[in-house]
């Protein structure tokens, strides 16, 4: 049975309130055809890829149609969005060891290098994003610290 607007809409809702990630009173639901098209403006790039990730998710949604925009959004110069993510990194409690090499191509922002937990790579993924300019992160940073475990099944073998 597929889902009226109404419930599709209702849905989403529920689920943008239910996250820490978003902020339910900054973005508006409205829904036709079971398209879904969000608007309002937000924090920053990271809670509107949330909110459109989690209405994509909605069972009976055909597609999201993002018309958010992010506050006081200021696009700004690769080298300037390198240098200022550098420097939160340097600033930053949680990224204090590991050696992180930051590279930007039109406001997307790509994290490399190493670190040695699985915390240090996330914080430092938080804070490229929010750092004012930045539309996307993709972080590659490998971690080093930590035992490596291969799950990868066994070949079992017959013994006979």
């Amino acid at each position: 049975m597929q889902k009226s607007d109404q419930e599709i809409q209702s849905a989403v809702e529920q689920v943008l309130a239910g996250s820490s990630r978003v902020d339910k009173f900054e973005v508006h639901v409205a829904v036709s055809d079971s398209t879904v098209t969000l608007t309002g403006a937000v924090d920053s790039a990271k809670e509107k890829r949330t909110a459109r990730q989690l209405a994509e998710e909605i069972e009976g949604v055909k597609s999201v149609i993002d018309n958010m925009t992010v506050k006081d959004f200021v696009k700004r110069p690769d080298d300037e969005l390198v240098q200022e993510v550098r420097n939160r990194l340097l600033r930053d409690a949680f990224v204090e060891d590991g050696v992180i090499e930051v590279y930007a191509n039109n406001g997307e922002i790509q994290l490399d290098g190493s670190v040695p937990d699985y915390h240090t790579k996330k914080a430092a993924e938080d804070v490229a994003w929010w750092t004012p300019g930045v539309i996307n992160v993709e972080n590659l940073i490998l971690v080093s610290g930590e035992e490596f475990v291969d799950v990868t099944p066994l070949a079992v073998t017959d013994a006979s």
